[in-house]
C-alpha cells in the first residue's frame, strides 16, 4: 500500500494529530505550524495506520476517544514514538492509567497553547524538563508504570510546579485547587517558585 503525504525528513519535527474533533484538529495544527513543526493528521486509528507510517513521526498527538478505538492504541503501534494523550475527560486516574500505558504526557481539553507547547516540546527533546530529585526521576515509558497515584501526584507536581500555576496544575491533574492544596500540604510539597 502507498502512504500518502508521508514526512520528510529535514530540518523541521513532523508530529502527526489523530483527533476527530475538526476544531480541535484544525486549531493543534495551526498551533504546531506557527512553531515550525510539519504537521500531519488523521481522524481515527485506523485512519492513521492506513494513511502513514507512524514510525516516520517524531511525535503523535492524539485524543483518547477516537471512532473505533483509543489512542492509546497509538502507543503500541508505534513504542518508539512518544506520545501525548489530550481528553476531555480529565483525572488523576485516567492520567496514571494513560502514563502507566506509555503516554509521555496527557493534556486536557480545551489545551492551554503554552501548555500543549511545552509538553511537544519535551515530548521529542527540543528542551529540556526542569531539574528533579534525582531520587524520583524516571526515564522515558517508563515514567508511571508503577507509581501509586500519590508517587504520581508528587511527581507531576515536582516536574510541572515551575511552570505551571496552581489553577492549571489542579486542572490538568482533574482536581480542585482545594484538592491540590490539601494534598500538597498531606505529602509535604512545598510549592516552589
Amino acid at each position: 500500500m502507498v502512504r500518502r503525504n508521508a514526512p520528510t525528513r529535514g530540518f523541521m519535527k513532523d508530529i502527526l494529530i489523530v483527533e476527530d474533533e475538526e476544531v480541535i484538529r484544525s486549531s493543534l495544527r495551526q498551533l504546531l505550524e506557527r512553531h515550525h513543526y510539519r504537521v500531519r493528521d488523521a481522524v481515527s486509528v485506523k485512519s492513521a495506520c492506513q494513511a502513514y507510517n507512524l514510525k516516520d513521526f517524531a511525535l503523535i498527538i492524539s485524543d483518547l476517544r477516537l471512532p473505533g478505538g483509543t489512542g492509546n492504541e497509538l502507543i503500541g503501534l508505534a513504542p518508539e514514538v512518544p506520545v501525548i494523550i489530550m481528553t476531555s475527560y480529565a483525572s488523576l486516574r485516567s492520567a496514571v492509567d494513560n502514563m502507566r500505558q506509555g503516554a509521555v504526557d496527557y493534556i486536557s481539553k480545551p489545551f492551554d497553547h503554552d501548555e500543549m507547547m511545552v509538553a511537544v516540546k519535551r515530548a521529542i527533546g527540543d528542551i529540556d524538563a526542569p531539574p528533579l530529585d534525582p531520587s524520583l526521576q524516571i526515564s522515558g515509558r517508563q515514567f508511571a508504570q508503577n507509581l501509586s497515584l500519590q508517587e504520581y501526584f508528587t511527581q507531576f507536581v515536582l516536574e510541572h510546579q515551575g511552570q505551571m500555576s496552581e489553577t492549571a496544575l489542579a486542572k490538568k491533574l482533574g482536581i480542585s485547587r482545594k484538592s491540590l492544596w490539601q494534598r500538597r500540604f498531606k505529602l509535604g510539597i512545598c510549592r516552589r517558585g
